[in-house]
């Protein structure tokens, strides 16, 4: 009963370490990057993971003309290497832990991100999960691109489903993350008046205006438990 009671008092927390725009220049193509720490107030290991939304600020656009897509079904049968290049939108990555007979055990994890569909209102993101020691773990979610209410606007939206590395363990839980998101260095030829001409994909593209106190964004975890936890963060203005 006192174990019952001890779990039920627990609370998960996220805490945004890193989140912004490189560059950050207004209305400009960037890369968005963010990292978090996830933990527990009286646990060893938080409860897992089983959605996560990720809120960019309004404003926020996107440009995937000359991109490329990947499938689910090719990251599942032969893995990253596999997907276009021109369809890579991002990689990140993290630290998860599980117990094992009460040892907490740590394993680094990879995520990979392609773009699955790239069609205005329908973009969706395939993240390839990548983990090799001491369990090995291969896994793909799904995750569409969504308009989040003001003051936030594009992010994503992903499920995650329970992770059971090993049957004598508990499930996996992530207890850091981070990921950098964009379209750097992807260029593309588009045929212009009967000539062919070089185009970079511009990817993101950051905001036009920047509000007094920064860019809203946040992050928004929910866990096995029933717990949800937002966590808020504010990115700089360029400077002028």
């Amino acid at each position: 009963m006192l174990a019952a009671a001890s779990a039920a008092q627990a609370e998960e927390t996220v805490t945004i370490t890193k989140a912004g725009f490189s560059p950050d220049a207004l209305g400009a193509p960037t890369n968005v990057f963010g990292a978090a720490t996830i933990g527990s107030t009286n646990l060893p290991v938080p409860s897992p993971i089983t959605h996560i939304n990720v809120m960019g600020p309004a404003g926020l656009t996107l440009n995937l003309e000359g991109t490329g897509t990947c499938s689910a079904a090719i990251l599942e049968n032969s893995g990253p290497q596999a997907c276009p290049t021109d369809s890579k939108a991002g990689f990140g990555g993290g630290m998860g832990a599980y117990e094992i007979a009460k040892e907490v055990i740590h394993e680094e994890y990879t995520v990979d991100f392609f773009l699955a569909n790239t069609k205005p209102g329908h973009v969706e993101l395939l993240i390839y999960l990548e983990g090799s020691s001491p369990v090995s773990i291969q896994l793909v979610f799904k995750a569409p691109v969504i308009q989040f209410p003001k003051p936030y606007g594009l992010g994503f939206s992903l499920e995650v489903p329970l992770i059971k590395v090993l049957p004598e363990a508990s499930d996996a839980s992530a207890i850091s993350a981070f990921f950098t998101a964009g379209a750097k260095n992807v260029a593309y030829y588009k045929t212009i008046r009967g000539k062919r001409k070089l185009f970079h994909v511009k990817g993101i593209i950051t905001p036009k205006t920047c509000p007094r106190g920064g860019w809203p964004g946040a992050s928004e975890f929910s866990f096995e438990d029933g717990s949800t936890v937002k966590s808020a963060v504010k990115i700089p203005c360029p400077k002028k």
